[in-house]
């Protein structure tokens, strides 16, 4: 069994808060092949807004403006993820990892050679950073990255 580190990106934690067994079963997937599940602040963020966002517009709100006016009906959605995050890392199978000056620098120069947004040229100079070589993502754009291999479910 490999104890190899898997970054996880904010596209499986939302499908998993939002109810999509595909993220699940990835996630359960790494855990019973004994990786290692690593994540950064940047994830906690996109999460917690990506789902609020999904809520609301299933709501019927119109955008992230509505959203704002709103955000006392959706602020349940920090605690929830939170403790999702908090189960995982006390019973081991996930790292919070900060990120440091250094993963911003080499962020800059990843997102421009692989042209990433800010937010995955971080994840991507995090995982660089620590020798992270898989991923568990929805995303394609880490499909351009060439020391990254996405985890397959």
């Amino acid at each position: 069994m490999s104890r190899s580190e898997v970054f996880v990106d904010s596209s499986v934690f939302v499908g998993m808060h939002l109810g999509d067994q595909r993220a699940k079963e990835l996630v359960k997937k790494a855990i019973d092949e004994g990786h290692i599940l690593v994540t950064n602040p940047v994830v906690f963020s996109e999460t917690v807004y990506n789902v609020m966002f999904t809520l609301a517009i299933q709501d019927d709100l119109k955008g992230a403006y509505d959203l704002k006016k709103h955000l006392k009906d959706y602020t349940f959605v920090y605690e929830r993820v939170k403790s999702a995050l908090e189960e995982l890392s006390e019973a081991s199978f996930l790292k919070i990892v900060p990120i440091s000056e250094n993963t911003i620098k080499l962020a800059s120069q990843i997102g421009k050679d692989y042209e990433l947004l800010p937010n995955d040229s971080l994840i991507a100079a995090m995982c660089k950073e620590h020798g992270i070589k898989l991923i568990l993502t929805f995303d394609s754009d880490f499909e351009r990255v060439p020391f990254l291999k996405i985890f397959e479910g």
